[in-house]
């Protein structure tokens, strides 16, 4: 009898053995599983974050390369990239000229982008000196695109475009080869990566290029 009670307890304790472990593989298979769809959907917000990110920043761009081709309006009259009869790189002649900041300097604006820095008259030939001269140029910083322009009361600078809070632009002119009359225009925005986010196809940038003909080029 006691014989008997006691295999009857055993099977009973190795029944709810086999019942507790089963548990705890069903709670693990589960906590798994779950964790499988969080990660899932967390980077997949992560990319469409990512990919708003970067349609934001090629947007930027677009608006920056039109804000230099379109001109703006001083005195009730439009003055355009196209409009001018000649154009001069700053750090494109001997000795390097550079005009930004309302006066002319030996130093570029930008240390980092030498060539960020156009100069434009509305009459030819187009001189460091003239009173007709217009200007493009990228900050220190690399995040602002600076226009100066003559105005009634003096030289004037005001920013174009200012890059979006944690991201840095670049902005570049290069006279085109095929042509003396045409210059290439090289805009872009560049987001910074979180330090935690090691997924690289989570990186974001926009950039645009545009060909100017100046009219009358000499």
């Amino acid at each position: 009898m006691t014989r008997c009670l006691t295999e009857h307890m055993r099977r009973i304790a190795g029944q709810e053995a086999i019942t507790l472990t089963e548990m705890m593989i069903a709670i693990s298979f589960t906590v798994f599983l779950m964790m499988g769809v969080y990660g899932f959907y967390s980077t997949s917000g992560q990319e469409y974050n990512a990919g708003i990110k970067g349609q934001t920043l090629q947007d930027g761009a677009n608006i920056i390369l039109s804000k230099i081709t379109r001109g703006d309006v001083e005195s009730g009259t439009v003055y355009r990239l196209e409009t001018g009869s000649s154009y001069l790189i700053p750090n494109g002649v001997t000795p390097a000229l550079y005009t930004c900041g309302g006066a002319s300097q030996t130093a570029p604006c930008n240390a980092t982008w030498t060539s960020s820095e156009l100069y434009y008259c509305q009459d030819s030939p187009c001189t460091p000196t003239d009173t007709t001269a217009r200007w493009y140029y990228l900050n220190s910083t690399g995040t602002a695109v600076m226009y100066h322009y003559p105005g009634e009361a003096g030289n004037n600078d005001i920013s174009l475009y200012t890059a979006p809070t944690g991201s840095t632009m670049s902005l570049r002119f290069v006279s085109a080869t095929s042509s003396t009359n045409v210059i290439r225009i090289d805009a872009a925005l560049n987001a910074k990566i979180a330090a935690n986010v090691t997924n690289l196809r989570l990186a974001y940038s926009g950039a645009v290029t545009n060909y100017i003909l100046l009219r009358n080029h000499t």
